[in-house]
């Protein structure tokens, strides 16, 4: 078997010929010929150049990747799984955030209701996270 190794762009690993295309020894990454590979071994032993495309269709540059851009849907969909999930949040601890507020100990906020110490003291962390990063100004408190 005739195994000719050359440079991964993703990984910087080895390349093996695998049948028509290229794959890296270490990641996997597939790279295909955009150009039917010939059977000389002049060609076989130069190092892959730009004539190669990557497994998702696109040439590999021998530059830096440009960072793909996100596209305003994707974003909203984020921007409004985060808010059902922060007002869950506060529909669930809503009884001892306001027990934190009259003043009351951990432990005692604990025998009141039925989360552990350590989840009151997880949430009294978060809240004071939301109220020290609130950039607003706006009041956070026990939902009502």
């Amino acid at each position: 078997m005739l195994c000719l190794l050359k440079n991964c762009r993703k990984c910087n690993g080895d390349l093996v010929l695998d049948g028509e295309e290229w794959r890296c020894w270490q990641c996997g990454q597939y790279y295909y010929p955009i150009t039917p590979i010939t059977e000389s071994l002049d060609q076989r032993e130069e190092p892959p150049n730009a004539s190669l495309t990557a497994a998702i269709g696109e040439i590999v540059p021998s530059q830096r990747k440009t960072r793909v851009r996100r596209s305003p849907r994707n974003l909203n969909s984020r921007i409004v799984a985060r808010d059902r999930s922060d007002s869950r949040w506060w529909k669930r601890n809503r009884d001892v955030v306001k027990y934190l507020d009259q003043g009351l100990s951990v432990r005692e906020i604990s025998n009141l209701v039925s989360h552990g110490e350590r989840q009151v003291r997880i949430i009294r962390e978060r809240l004071h996270d939301l109220r020290t990063n609130n950039l607003e100004g706006e009041a956070l408190g026990a939902v009502a």
